[in-house]
Protein backbone atom coordinates (compact mmCIF):
# COMPACT_ATOMS: atom_id res chain seq x y z
CA UNK A 1 0.00 0.00 0.00
CA UNK A 2 1.37 3.61 -0.37
CA UNK A 3 1.79 6.34 1.38
CA UNK A 4 -1.44 7.71 0.23
CA UNK A 5 -2.78 4.99 1.15
CA UNK A 6 -1.75 4.92 4.75
CA UNK A 7 -3.19 7.66 6.04
CA UNK A 8 -7.40 6.69 5.22
CA UNK A 9 -6.30 3.11 7.20
CA UNK A 10 -5.04 4.80 9.78
CA UNK A 11 -8.23 7.46 9.61
CA UNK A 12 -10.39 4.09 9.62
CA UNK A 13 -8.50 2.42 12.57
CA UNK A 14 -8.79 5.89 14.96
CA UNK A 15 -12.82 5.34 14.40
CA UNK A 16 -12.81 2.78 15.57
CA UNK A 17 -17.42 -20.78 9.98
CA UNK A 18 -17.68 -24.06 11.46
CA UNK A 19 -20.01 -26.69 11.92
CA UNK A 20 -22.70 -26.89 14.71
CA UNK A 21 -23.57 -22.78 14.89
CA UNK A 22 -26.13 -21.97 17.02
CA UNK A 23 -27.51 -18.57 18.00
CA UNK A 24 -26.52 -17.38 21.57
CA UNK A 25 -26.70 -13.71 21.70
CA UNK A 26 -26.72 -10.05 20.87
CA UNK A 27 -23.99 -7.93 21.64
CA UNK A 28 -21.82 -5.10 19.33
CA UNK A 29 -19.02 -5.44 17.13
CA UNK A 30 -17.16 -3.04 19.63
CA UNK A 31 -17.73 -5.27 22.69
CA UNK A 32 -16.73 -8.98 20.64
CA UNK A 33 -14.42 -7.78 18.01
CA UNK A 34 -12.58 -4.77 19.11
CA UNK A 35 -13.02 -4.51 22.98
CA UNK A 36 -10.97 -7.84 23.54
CA UNK A 37 -7.50 -6.39 21.62
CA UNK A 38 -6.50 -9.92 20.50
CA UNK A 39 -3.16 -8.66 19.21
CA UNK A 40 -2.30 -8.16 22.48
CA UNK A 41 -1.36 -11.45 23.05
CA UNK A 42 1.44 -11.50 20.81
CA UNK A 43 4.52 -10.36 22.54
CA UNK A 44 6.94 -11.40 20.00
CA UNK A 45 7.81 -10.65 16.95
CA UNK A 46 5.32 -12.51 14.50
CA UNK A 47 4.20 -13.02 11.48
CA UNK A 48 0.50 -14.08 10.65
CA UNK A 49 -0.83 -15.06 7.03
CA UNK A 50 -4.05 -14.93 5.42
CA UNK A 51 -5.34 -16.23 2.57
CA UNK A 52 -7.72 -14.12 0.30
CA UNK A 53 -10.86 -15.49 -2.25
CA UNK A 54 -12.76 -13.88 -4.34
CA UNK A 55 -15.93 -15.23 -6.04
CA UNK A 56 -18.23 -14.28 -8.21
CA UNK A 57 -21.53 -15.19 -10.41
CA UNK A 58 -19.53 -13.19 -13.61
CA UNK A 59 -16.24 -14.92 -12.72
CA UNK A 60 -15.29 -17.86 -14.43
CA UNK A 61 -12.91 -19.15 -11.63
CA UNK A 62 -12.24 -17.53 -8.22
CA UNK A 63 -9.23 -14.95 -7.38
CA UNK A 64 -6.94 -16.04 -4.88
CA UNK A 65 -4.03 -14.49 -3.68
CA UNK A 66 -2.66 -13.87 0.03
CA UNK A 67 -2.39 -11.10 2.69
CA UNK A 68 0.21 -10.84 5.33
CA UNK A 69 0.84 -8.86 9.15
CA UNK A 70 4.15 -8.52 9.82
CA UNK A 71 4.43 -7.68 13.59
CA UNK A 72 8.57 -6.68 13.28
CA UNK A 73 8.50 -5.19 16.66
CA UNK A 74 7.24 -4.93 20.30
CA UNK A 75 8.21 -2.34 22.80
CA UNK A 76 8.09 -3.09 26.07
CA UNK A 77 5.24 -1.36 26.70
CA UNK A 78 3.50 -3.31 24.39
CA UNK A 79 3.52 -0.77 21.43
CA UNK A 80 3.82 -3.13 18.27
CA UNK A 81 5.23 -2.07 14.73
CA UNK A 82 3.72 -3.31 12.15
CA UNK A 83 3.97 -3.80 8.02
CA UNK A 84 0.64 -5.24 5.94
CA UNK A 85 1.45 -6.74 2.63
CA UNK A 86 -1.64 -7.53 0.69
CA UNK A 87 -2.17 -9.42 -2.75
CA UNK A 88 -0.27 -9.85 -5.69
CA UNK A 89 0.10 -7.85 -8.98
CA UNK A 90 -1.88 -5.01 -10.04
CA UNK A 91 -3.46 -5.52 -6.64
CA UNK A 92 -0.78 -5.64 -4.12
CA UNK A 93 -0.33 -3.17 -2.05
CA UNK A 94 1.95 -2.85 1.22
CA UNK A 95 2.18 0.08 3.93
CA UNK A 96 4.27 0.56 7.33
CA UNK A 97 5.21 1.07 9.99
CA UNK A 98 1.57 0.88 11.31
CA UNK A 99 1.36 1.63 15.53
CA UNK A 100 -0.57 -0.58 17.12
CA UNK A 101 -1.08 -2.31 20.69
CA UNK A 102 -3.78 -4.70 20.42
CA UNK A 103 -6.16 -3.97 17.01
CA UNK A 104 -5.58 -5.86 13.74
CA UNK A 105 -4.67 -3.34 11.40
CA UNK A 106 -5.00 -6.14 8.60
CA UNK A 107 -8.95 -5.77 9.52
CA UNK A 108 -9.21 -1.60 9.44
CA UNK A 109 -7.13 -2.09 5.60
CA UNK A 110 -9.59 -4.86 4.62
CA UNK A 111 -12.25 -2.81 5.64
CA UNK A 112 -11.20 0.43 4.06
CA UNK A 113 -10.59 -1.11 0.84
CA UNK A 114 -14.29 -2.31 0.78
CA UNK A 115 -15.82 1.29 0.85
CA UNK A 116 -13.05 2.73 -1.81
CA UNK A 117 -14.31 -0.42 -3.91
CA UNK A 118 -17.80 0.48 -3.65
CA UNK A 119 -17.06 4.09 -3.87
CA UNK A 120 -15.80 3.95 -7.11
CA UNK A 121 -18.14 1.29 -8.46
CA UNK A 122 -20.94 3.57 -8.01
CA UNK A 123 -19.49 7.08 -7.69
CA UNK A 124 -20.26 7.71 -4.53
CA UNK A 125 -18.55 9.34 -1.13
CA UNK A 126 -16.45 6.73 0.61
CA UNK A 127 -17.00 8.47 3.94
CA UNK A 128 -20.94 7.80 3.10
CA UNK A 129 -19.98 3.81 3.34
CA UNK A 130 -17.26 4.39 6.13
CA UNK A 131 -19.78 5.84 7.85
CA UNK A 132 -22.39 3.54 7.80
CA UNK A 133 -20.19 0.32 9.09
CA UNK A 134 -18.80 2.31 11.57
CA UNK A 135 -22.29 3.15 13.28
CA UNK A 136 -23.06 -0.65 12.53
CA UNK A 137 -20.30 -1.82 15.00
CA UNK A 138 -21.87 0.30 18.08
CA UNK A 139 -25.42 -1.52 17.30
CA UNK A 140 -26.29 -4.88 18.27
CA UNK A 141 -25.35 -7.62 15.73
CA UNK A 142 -26.30 -11.27 15.84
CA UNK A 143 -23.83 -13.39 17.24
CA UNK A 144 -23.46 -17.25 16.48
CA UNK A 145 -21.36 -19.64 19.00
CA UNK A 146 -19.55 -22.12 16.32
CA UNK A 147 -16.27 -23.79 15.56
CA UNK A 148 -13.64 -23.47 13.70
CA UNK A 149 -11.09 -26.07 13.01
CA UNK A 150 -7.47 -24.54 11.93
CA UNK A 151 -4.62 -26.33 11.48
CA UNK A 152 -6.29 -29.97 12.19
CA UNK A 153 -7.34 -28.26 15.63
CA UNK A 154 -10.80 -27.17 16.67
CA UNK A 155 -11.11 -23.90 18.70
CA UNK A 156 -14.04 -22.97 19.87
CA UNK A 157 -15.54 -18.82 18.11
CA UNK A 158 -17.91 -16.31 17.53
CA UNK A 159 -19.44 -15.27 14.20
CA UNK A 160 -20.47 -12.00 14.18
CA UNK A 161 -23.00 -10.83 11.20
CA UNK A 162 -23.93 -7.22 10.08
CA UNK A 163 -25.76 -5.56 7.71
CA UNK A 164 -24.65 -2.15 7.89
CA UNK A 165 -26.94 -0.75 5.03
CA UNK A 166 -30.10 -2.40 5.51
CA UNK A 167 -32.19 0.34 7.19
CA UNK A 168 -30.59 3.57 6.20
CA UNK A 169 -32.86 5.81 4.02
CA UNK A 170 -30.08 7.10 2.19
CA UNK A 171 -28.99 3.49 0.51
CA UNK A 172 -31.23 4.26 -1.98
CA UNK A 173 -29.00 5.55 -4.16
CA UNK A 174 -27.00 2.26 -3.46
CA UNK A 175 -29.55 -0.19 -3.80
CA UNK A 176 -27.20 -3.10 -4.62
CA UNK A 177 -25.74 -2.52 -1.81
CA UNK A 178 -28.46 -2.86 0.88
CA UNK A 179 -28.09 -6.01 1.50
CA UNK A 180 -24.93 -6.70 1.75
CA UNK A 181 -23.73 -8.82 4.73
CA UNK A 182 -20.32 -8.56 7.19
CA UNK A 183 -19.42 -11.66 9.11
CA UNK A 184 -16.13 -11.82 11.57
CA UNK A 185 -15.51 -15.11 13.07
CA UNK A 186 -13.70 -14.59 15.93
CA UNK A 187 -11.73 -17.51 18.26
CA UNK A 188 -9.82 -15.84 21.16
CA UNK A 189 -7.57 -19.05 21.40
CA UNK A 190 -6.06 -18.27 17.83
CA UNK A 191 -3.31 -16.19 17.27
CA UNK A 192 -4.63 -12.59 16.73
CA UNK A 193 -7.99 -13.84 17.89
CA UNK A 194 -9.40 -12.79 13.75
CA UNK A 195 -10.30 -16.48 12.54
CA UNK A 196 -12.18 -14.90 9.18
CA UNK A 197 -13.76 -12.08 7.49
CA UNK A 198 -16.23 -12.70 4.79
CA UNK A 199 -17.99 -10.20 2.72
CA UNK A 200 -20.94 -11.08 0.62
CA UNK A 201 -23.19 -9.68 -1.70
CA UNK A 202 -26.15 -10.67 -2.66
CA UNK A 203 -28.49 -10.25 -5.80
CA UNK A 204 -32.41 -9.24 -5.62
CA UNK A 205 -33.29 -13.11 -4.77
CA UNK A 206 -30.88 -13.53 -2.46
CA UNK A 207 -28.14 -15.62 -3.56
CA UNK A 208 -24.81 -15.04 -3.54
CA UNK A 209 -23.35 -12.58 -6.40
CA UNK A 210 -19.85 -11.79 -5.20
CA UNK A 211 -18.38 -12.81 -2.32
CA UNK A 212 -14.92 -12.24 -0.25
CA UNK A 213 -12.94 -14.06 2.61
CA UNK A 214 -10.09 -13.37 4.54
CA UNK A 215 -8.88 -16.26 6.55
CA UNK A 216 -5.69 -17.12 8.81
CA UNK A 217 -3.72 -19.33 6.62
CA UNK A 218 -0.64 -19.71 9.24
CA UNK A 219 1.67 -18.22 11.72
CA UNK A 220 5.62 -17.94 11.97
Amino acid sequence: MSARCKAPVLALLLLAAGAGSTRSETASLNELLFAPGFLAAIQQPTVLRYRYELSGRTMDRPYRSSAKLEIREVLPDGRKQVWLDMFDGPNHRRTGPLPTVDQNPLLFAFLQRDTVTMANLTGGAQGYFQQQIRRAFDRPVSVETTTVVWRGQSYPARTLRLKPFLNDPEIARFPQFRDKEYSFTVAPDLPGGLWQIRIRLPDSSGTPFLEETLTLDSVE
